[in-house]
């Protein structure tokens, strides 16, 4: 039987106020869900007094072309809340992306929508891969550009023109605005709620969705993870995200190097400055780190744990396993057997 929770409903009705930030959010087919959350969960918890979801100083829309399910990337579809209209009815209007190689095509509907938008001067955002579509239309043209680490490759050989900038959260150039998604969905929200409703509303924010501990800890738990990850250098932080991507399978430093905007050789250095040890080597300590997790706590054979973390073959990662633990990695499975040894 449910319990009585009527003691946590609002003890008064809504005060009657135009809200002071109006946004219209029309994603792609197959968006990514996580970042939608996370900006739309931060706008109803600034929108409202404790967690009564009233659009009182946020207000906003899902929007598309027509009124069915609009499919996520992980598989959840949601309804959209209107169909386009007139633009000047939002404060801004956030083009969210997806995973760019998603087969599903983009509604030639959303293009001539977006083009409105910037006909009638309302201020529009790319939010995760949302971007590509702006530069696409030629907006983002001779701009900075917020993007994810991984897809800067993409930017540059399509948009050659656009200044991809991978280490801030949000990015404002010329009336339009970036986010590459994830958690930093959250920074975008809390620029937009700072800016239209005060520094209140976004602390407020912030302090329901319990960032204030959740952050700390995440980071503290990334610097325990990759010393790289700590790095000053932002090309060395995203060399290594893509390392911790890619363990499971064959790869190139300068492959790595041209994703993330740069050479071979600026690489080497950089890594050999801040890291003191070459990038080649610090990936493959990284496959063998994860390869002796692996030998510890599973059961799969050595030349399948190869296989899924990038050697050639089960020698191959045998000889390197070697020379990192001075033991082979099967005798460091019958150690573990016999002696519970770590």
């Amino acid at each position: 039987m449910r319990g009585d929770y009527s003691f946590l409903r609002p003890s008064k009705s809504a005060p009657e106020v135009d809200a002071p930030l109006r946004i219209g959010v029309a994603p792609t087919p197959d968006f990514t869900l996580m970042s939608l959350s996370c900006f739309v969960e931060f706008l109803r918890l600034a929108a409202d007094e404790t967690d009564f979801s009233r659009q009182i100083y946020c207000a906003w829309d899902l929007l598309s072309h027509a009124l069915a399910p609009i499919r996520s990337s992980c598989g959840f579809s949601m309804m959209p809340t209107r169909l386009f209209g007139d633009p000047t009815e939002y404060d801004y209007v956030v083009v969210h992306g997806g995973p760019l190689h998603s087969e599903e095509p983009i509604p030639d509907e959303l293009y001539r929508f977006i083009q409105s938008c910037v006909e009638a001067g309302v201020p529009v955002v790319g939010l995760c891969t949302g971007q590509f579509i702006l530069a696409e239309l030629g907006y983002l043209a001779g701009k900075r550009c917020a993007v994810h680490f991984s897809l800067v490759q993409a930017m540059q050989r399509n948009f050659p023109d656009v200044v991809a900038v991978t280490d801030a959260p949000v990015v404002a150039d010329g009336g339009f605005i970036t986010c590459p998604g994830g958690l930093a969905a959250i920074n975008l929200a809390m620029h937009l709620v700072t800016t239209h409703c005060g520094q209140t509303r976004s602390h407020k924010a912030l302090h329901y969705l319990m960032a204030d501990q959740g952050f700390e800890e995440m980071q503290a738990m990334k610097s325990d993870a990759e010393i790289g990850l700590h790095c000053p250098d932002r090309r060395v932080i995203n060399a290594v995200g893509l390392m911790r991507q890619r363990t499971f399978e064959p790869g190139s430093i300068a492959g790595i190097a041209q994703t993330i905007g740069t050479t071979e050789r600026e690489l080497t250095r950089l890594f050999r400055k801040h890291l003191r040890v070459a990038p080649l080597q610090y990936w493959r300590s990284m496959r063998l780190k994860a390869a002796k997790w692996m030998v510890i706590n599973s059961d799969r054979s050595i030349t399948q744990i190869a296989y899924e973390r990038g050697f050639t073959d089960s020698s191959h990662l045998i000889h390197w396993f070697k020379r990192e633990y001075n033991v082979t990695p099967f005798k460091l499975r019958r150690l573990r057997a016999d002696f519970g040894v770590h």
